[in-house]
């Protein structure tokens, strides 16, 4: 597994598609699950985005979440990202909740599925040409 190399990225400018984005991940996440229980060869690369809080108003970060478990009762997954949060490290398994996910993502053919954060921040960040059009037909969104 490697590192996701993930900076923070304020979303105070898309809190509306950010929670539309995430609304979309969970009513989707059946077919999430239904992919990772039954991957095709061409499908890879299962992560699920969770957020975990620091403590009581001490803030909050979503995470991507990798080598995914659902043979316990609590689901779990391998930090894949460097936290901010000192509650979480990268590389522990953490066990996350459903109401924890904000978003769920695989590789099928080359392309990213799912990702609904992830193309929100995309658009936030980047402006047209350049880097962010290099990305969008790396990921052929």
């Amino acid at each position: 597994m490697s590192r996701i190399e993930d900076e923070i990225v304020p979303v105070a400018a898309c809190n509306d598609e950010m929670a539309e984005a995430i609304e979309q991940a969970r009513a989707s996440f059946g077919d999430f699950l239904k992919a990772f229980r039954e991957p095709k060869p061409n499908q890879t690369g299962f992560h699920v985005k969770a957020r975990f809080d620091e403590g009581e108003g001490e803030g909050a970060e979503h995470l991507w979440l990798a080598d995914i478990s659902f043979k316990e009762k609590i689901a779990t997954g391998v930090v894949m990202n460097e936290p901010r949060i000192e509650s979480v490290h990268y590389l522990e398994r953490v066990p996350f909740l459903p109401d924890q996910i904000s978003d769920w993502m695989y590789m099928e053919d080359g392309k990213m599925i799912g990702g609904f954060t992830t193309k929100v921040l995309l658009k936030a960040k980047f402006k047209p040409g350049g880097f962010r059009e290099l990305l969008k037909h790396r990921l052929k969104m």
